[in-house]
């Protein structure tokens, strides 16, 4: 359990030698990124088969023009991690930790899997083949540059595309299993967050009652500030030009940071200061509706000071009832009153609501309610609205309660007239916040 911080005036009930107690290395200055210069394109012909390479400061893309309409294109970061591959139509994701998501769409509609181990290491291989077929053309063939680089910005291009040919299935795994070293499971993020530099000051989710969720199987543990500056200090090593990619923003992980109590909450955005300049990159953090509520204006005045940006607050539905059935802790007042208390104090806020959750039983009240809720929290511009379809988990407790009480889950068609329903009820007092879908099944880190 997390022991609050000692109070102002009060002494300690015990006294610890100052060898015991681990201390943070002093304060370095903190260098801001370097100044990104444009990128450079490059055009030519790998053997009968035309080519494009993109280098910019965060990333190197190369395109292969096959026969017909084929084509293929790859992504890596700066530091040859693969990250993306396009192939006739088909999308593939690679997360740093090692797993490859697979997004194809056809007249069925929209498609995604996880690869299992011998489909990830054969996306892996081929993309290394491309990055290293566009090297050793870009190397030893007439090609044309955009801008006419000078000669270190040739060797700069070379050596990207050669990253990303030595990043093969073997490289690849090694890369995952040190990631896992140093990351627990990152279990999701917000969509406007995907790319941001994860922090974890916390373990696993606060509370693991919602019968949905499925996302965070580890106890839940704070990281004391040493430890947080030790796990910053290996995401660093790890990462190196990676981080480049992510470098717009820190996402405070994991489910539940900002329940932790303010005090230790500030030491822990001290390190973020100290080891990333978090000021300057923003900070982005998850928070329920029930602990959120028991921060004041002022705390929350005190993290935007340190660098906050945006909280993601979690409603799920306005509709209490619906709340208690999948045993989401808190209520709608909870979280409408959370949302006003950040919002007040000069923050911007992500509000979650899902569709489908509780079925054709629920279905009235979830959208009249959770009408309500939104309506109150006084949502604009700055904010975000995501709608986020319910996925119904093998192994949750969710499908096995619906079944028992039977409750008949909504049609996609169903779902978007929930949707649409919501959407229209929905009145803001200026500018509307931005509206968008935040589709689970899409996030791999």
């Amino acid at each position: 359990m997390d022991r609050k911080p000692p109070q102002p005036g009060r002494r300690p009930d015990r006294k610890k030698s100052a060898a015991s107690v681990p201390t943070l290395p002093p304060r370095r200055p903190v260098r801001p990124d370097a100044e990104p210069e444009p990128p450079i394109h490059v055009h030519g012909i790998a053997g009968e088969v035309p080519f494009t390479v993109s280098l910019r400061y965060e990333s190197v893309t190369v395109g292969l023009e096959g026969p017909g309409a084929s084509r293929t294109v790859a992504a890596c970061d700066r530091a040859g991690r693969l990250y993306s591959f396009w192939r006739d139509g088909h999308t593939y994701r690679r997360g740093l930790g090692g797993r490859v998501l697979h997004k194809w769409q056809d007249e069925a509609g929209r498609h995604w899997d996880a690869l299992d181990e011998a489909g990830a290491v054969a996306v892996v291989n081929d993309a290394a083949a491309v990055f290293a077929r566009v090297h050793d053309a870009v190397k030893r063939t007439a090609c044309r540059w955009r801008p006419e680089p000078e000669h270190m910005r040739r060797i700069e291009t070379w050596a990207a595309l050669l990253m990303g040919a030595r990043f093969t299935a073997e490289a690849a795994r090694a890369d995952a299993q040190r990631f896992s070293r140093i990351y627990f499971p990152v279990g999701i993020l917000p969509p406007d967050q995907y790319l941001a530099l994860v922090v974890q000051a916390t373990r696993g989710c606060s509370f693991t009652s919602c019968t949905f969720c499925d996302l965070y199987h580890e106890p839940y543990h704070v990281r004391s500030p040493f430890e947080l500056d030790q796990h910053v200090e290996e995401v660093r090593a790890f990462l190196g030009t990676s981080m480049r990619l992510r470098r717009r923003s820190i996402f405070l992980g994991a489910a539940n940071a900002l329940a932790v109590p303010i005090g230790r909450l500030y030491t822990l955005f001290d390190v973020l200061e100290r080891q990333l300049d978090a000021k300057r990159r923003g900070v982005y953090a998850f928070v329920d509706g029930f602990t959120g509520r028991l921060k004041t204006e002022g705390d929350y005045r005190g993290l935007a000071k340190r660098g906050l940006r945006r909280v993601y607050v979690g409603l799920e539905s306005g509709h209490d009832p619906l709340l208690r059935f999948v045993k989401k802790p808190g209520d709608r007042d909870a979280a409408v009153e959370t949302v006003r208390m950040i919002k007040a104090a000069g923050l911007q806020t992500g509000v979650i609501v899902m569709i489908g959750l509780g079925g054709d039983r629920f279905a009235e009240g979830h959208v009249a309610d959770t009408v309500a809720a939104v309506n109150a929290m006084g949502l604009g511009a700055g904010d975000l609205l995501y709608f986020s379809d319910l996925v119904e988990i093998p192994g949750t407790t969710y499908p096995q309660l619906t079944a028992a009480d039977g409750i008949r889950a909504l049609t996609p068609a169903e779902r978007r007239t929930e949707r649409r329903a919501i959407r229209a009820g929905l009145t803001f007092p200026a500018a509307p916040p931005k509206i968008a879908t935040y589709d689970i099944r899409e996030f791999v880190y």
